[in-house]
């Protein structure tokens, strides 16, 4: 048996529809070209970061860093001296004004 043959409309159909499945896969292979590089880059930064994270977590927490990580700066510990010499004045003046007080009543 022989097929019939399209009518016109069927053929005006069939080729919006090629148009449309080709406009389609155009768009697909768009987003795919756009989106390959992104993944790509994405992986490669978290590798990366992940990578040297973990190498400057070692560099830090190496035995022999301890002792100058956790030392106080000279700088740090003058001050608290003199907070320290501070507070105490303070305190005698505080001291002090309360006998006076205590005194006048």
């Amino acid at each position: 048996q022989q097929a019939a043959k399209p009518t016109e409309r069927e053929v005006v159909e069939t080729e919006i529809i090629k148009s449309l499945i080709g406009s389609y896969f155009a768009i697909v292979r768009q987003n795919i070209t756009n989106t390959v590089p992104k993944s790509i880059m994405f992986f490669l930064v978290n590798y990366t970061k992940d990578r040297i994270q973990s190498s400057l977590v070692r560099a830090l927490y190496k035995d022999e860093n301890f002792k100058m990580l956790l030392s106080e700066s000279s700088s740090i510990s003058e001050k608290r001296r003199q907070r320290t010499e501070l507070l105490a004045v303070l305190r005698r003046s505080l001291d002090i004004v309360n006998e006076v007080r205590d005194f006048a009543v």
